[in-house]
């Protein structure tokens, strides 16, 4: 039996239809005592939360598992992904609850980037790597700042935090790279790389194929079981994302993301993005701004 999954501003606010804050703090066992040091499955809305644990244990349920955790650990959760923890009672850390939309914005657009934060991460900070000490230090900092409480966040919290999860990937994403268990796997992340380079070339499915060595069928097969979509969403799904972005954060018309985009024809690019996104692109632009300015 299917039971539908609460979504939550924080653990148990019900989300509303438009944020009152952009950043939000508080210690790991302020909340999780309450609930008997575990968090129910839940997932947020529009929120990108960031847990850091500097001691203590748990298990997290990422990606539908549990996942064992210890000291010097971060977790990164990104919106609309089903989530839970139990937490030792002497865990000490910080759990950081961010607007997607803001944050995301004020990182570096790089596809390794995209992925990493997609989905759910469970990230160790080893001792022998040089930057987990920063990444904690900067990461504390920004939490005392966040709960000192002050007005606006300033530009300083803005900073460490986007430095410090810049750091996390690239600490992180040298021990996955090592790790990747399957030749799948490594295509995958291949696939990616090259659909962040090409995806405004528009290139058929089948030449990425050509590229990685495979067949068309067995693209999609590894892309289904990993991400459970097939190669034509994925790089549908980076149009739009880009398409997105250029809509909320640019000035330029509907026409000039179309071109930008390697659409000749607008008409056919609305049509496109309006099937993916839900909406068209200028009535997207109108509703993301006015959320934003809300």
């Amino acid at each position: 039996m299917n039971r539908r999954v609460p979504t939550y501003s924080l653990y148990g606010e019900t989300a509303a239809e438009t944020p009152e804050f952009w950043l939000h703090a508080e210690s790991i066992a302020s909340r999780s005592q309450l609930h008997d040091w575990e968090i129910s499955r839940h997932r947020h809305e529009r929120l990108f939360q960031i847990l850091h644990i500097r001691s203590g244990e748990g298990q997290a349920l990422l990606n539908d598992r549990w996942h064992d955790f210890g000291e010097m650990t971060v977790i990164t959760v990104p919106e609309r992904h089903d989530h839970g923890f139990r937490f030792s009672n002497d865990v000490d850390g910080a759990v950081m609850t961010i607007m997607s939309r803001r944050f995301l914005s004020r990182l570096p657009a790089q596809p390794s980037m995209t992925e990493w934060l997609s989905r759910p991460r469970l990230a160790p900070l080893p001792s022998n790597q040089p930057d987990s000490q920063l990444v904690s230090q900067m990461l504390t900092r920004g939490e005392k700042e966040i709960m000192q409480g002050s007005e606006r966040p300033s530009a300083l919290i803005e900073s460490l935090l986007s430095t410090a999860i810049q750091l996390l990937v690239a600490v992180n994403g040298a021990n996955a790279a090592a790790a990747l268990a399957t030749k799948d796997e490594q295509r995958f992340a291949q696939l990616n790389d090259l659909i962040g380079d090409g995806f405004r070339s528009h290139m058929p499915v089948d030449a990425y194929a050509r590229r990685l060595g495979v067949s068309t069928t067995h693209l999609n097969r590894i892309t289904r079981a990993i991400c459970g979509k097939p190669v034509s969403r994925m790089i549908a799904e980076r149009i739009i994302s880009e398409a997105k972005r250029d809509l909320v954060f640019t000035s330029i018309s509907v026409q000039q993301v179309a071109t930008a985009l390697g659409f000749d024809d607008q008409a056919y690019f609305s049509r496109f993005f309006t099937r993916h996104a839900g909406l068209s692109p200028k009535a997207y632009r109108e509703r993301e701004r006015t959320l934003m300015e809300g």
